[in-house]
């Protein structure tokens, strides 16, 4: 499985090669300043020199870059992720643009993988995310319609099953918007907006003892 950064990286490399062919492979300090760059990036990142060394060096050893000596001149870096996994420039470019800015729907990803040169309408996406999916190892998968989405997403599986991921984020949210738990204790433990309402209420208690109070002094 790949982290954020080893996601980020060869994102940039398999995108670089394609925008900019004469620049690629690409050096470090390229390599660099594409991961941080704020356009077709989510999340935006700021990496610095010493952050590429440990992602650079643990997807060399997972066969996802090979370093290119030149000599005298700066180390380069390519991607190997076509004779990794075996993909075509379509299938190449959809994954490229997921490991760059996450989970999308075909018709986002129309736009940006017509940069890198595939020039596809949505349906022709979705097949091409299809055959990824159904992969004996597959690349894709596709989520669950979220809160206001009309068209569902797909994530990348580069860094584990995106499914349970997002079935755990949801546990996550659940269980944060939940209106009451129980504590370990076995107490129950109030949501905010309960106890928001018992301060106000205590609050105005106080208020109504001060008073009370300050007319038994007058």
């Amino acid at each position: 499985m790949l982290d954020p950064l080893e996601q980020r990286i060869l994102g940039v490399l398999i995108e670089k090669e394609a925008t900019v062919p004469d620049t690629y492979p690409l050096t470090e300090n390229a390599l660099r300043m594409g991961c941080n760059q704020s356009n077709n990036r989510d999340p935006v990142m700021e990496l610095r020199d010493q952050d590429m060394v440990d992602p650079l060096r643990s997807l060399l050893e997972k066969s996802w870059v090979a370093r290119i000596d030149g000599g005298g001149r700066s180390t380069k870096w390519r991607h190997k992720a076509i004779e990794r996994v075996g993909l075509t420039k379509p299938e190449l470019c959809v994954l490229c643009e997921l490991l760059l800015r996450g989970p999308q729907a075909p018709g986002a990803l129309k736009p940006r993988v017509q940069r890198l040169g595939v020039d596809a309408e949505p349906t022709e996406i979705e097949a091409i995310l299809i055959r990824l999916a159904s992969r004996p190892e597959p690349l894709v998968a596709q989520l669950p319609l979220g809160p206001r989405e009309r068209d569902r997403r797909w994530a990348h599986r580069l860094a584990g099953d995106p499914l349970a991921r997002a079935a755990e984020a949801e546990a996550r949210d659940a269980a944060i918007h939940a209106p009451s738990a129980v504590a370990s204790h076995g107490e129950p433990v109030m949501s905010l907006e309960a106890r928001v309402v018992r301060l106000e209420q205590q609050v105005a208690e106080l208020a109504a003892s001060l008073r009370e109070i300050t007319d038994a002094l007058k």
